[in-house]
């Protein structure tokens, strides 16, 4: 019975002192690096270009649609003049409110461009979590973490880069902190 406690109590005195290893990287720096990002930041500006032009061309004809009022109006019958005064309202609410669809349609297809990426990226430093024999991973972009500890945690962020094929030369393990 002495055994037994003394065997426990041993086993939870080095569960007690044995630290956790776990490795972290800046995900953002990681996701940026990959060539899809570039991609996909060139179709959005695209996008977003198209949807500028088409509001700019809205701008224009209501502009011009507006000037037409203003040169006429006074020459207009009530029910015309009320008539072109609504079509301008109308025209001005459409634009309003394609501005915001463009918006959100634009916030939106990066949305779900990011998607594969950030999964991409998330399974490479899986990967390397595993292949390192961590026990977890943190993400160390927009300041989630002021300060990280380096003797019990890694920077896996050349691993990842390397799983994802982003550098070729082999990561050396002593210059990363890993075994």
């Amino acid at each position: 019975m002495k055994r037994l406690t003394l065997l426990l109590l041993t086993m939870v005195a080095l569960c007690a002192t044995a630290q956790p290893r776990f490795g972290y990287f800046n995900f953002r720096e990681v996701v940026i690096a990959l060539p899809e990002y570039a991609t996909m930041q060139a179709q959005i500006q695209e996008l977003r270009a198209k949807c500028e032009a088409e509001i700019s061309n809205s701008e224009k004809d209501f502009i011009q649609r507006y000037s037409e009022f203003i040169d006429g109006q006074a020459g207009f019958p009530d029910i015309i003049r009320d008539k072109r005064q609504k079509e301008l309202q109308e025209l001005m609410e459409r634009s309003i409110s394609f501005k915001k669809e463009a918006d959100s349609t634009i916030v939106e297809a990066r949305r779900e461009m990011i998607k594969p990426l950030r999964q991409k990226v998330t399974d490479a430093a899986r990967t390397v979590c595993l292949k390192e024999d961590l026990d977890y991973v943190v993400n160390t972009d927009r300041d989630n973490f002021i300060c990280v500890n380096d003797s019990i945690g890694v920077d896996i962020t050349l691993k990842v880069k390397q799983v994802l094929g982003l550098i070729s030369t082999p990561v050396v393990p002593e210059a990363q902190g890993l075994k």
